[in-house]
């Protein structure tokens, strides 16, 4: 086997790695993205200048949470590129194998 080769069979062990790590981190980026904390408050609602606090509204259009909500998509659409250029390379092996 060329050298070409075996870096190709590397990439491949790192490919199953980078799938098996994806599998374990995946549903728990999801829920970071997806969780809102709202801070309490114990002295009831408190009143700004502005108007009522609205601490909901604050930690949904917190940027860090959009941070991340942005991330995972990325990440589903980097997700099924990939499977797509797996599925390429698949069939460009089968090939060359007839």
């Amino acid at each position: 086997m060329r050298s070409i080769d075996r870096e190709v069979m590397l990439m491949l062990d790192d490919l199953e790695q980078a799938v098996f790590d994806l599998r374990r981190i995946y549903p728990s980026a999801v829920a970071s993205s997806q969780s809102v904390k709202v801070a309490s408050s114990s002295s009831g609602v408190p009143i700004r200048a502005s108007g009522i606090s609205d601490p909901t509204g604050d930690a949904a259009t917190d940027p860090r949470r959009q941070r991340r909500q942005s991330r995972v998509k990325q990440s589903r659409k980097e997700i099924r590129a990939s499977l797509t250029s797996a599925h390429s390379a698949l069939s460009n092996v089968i090939k060359a194998a007839e």
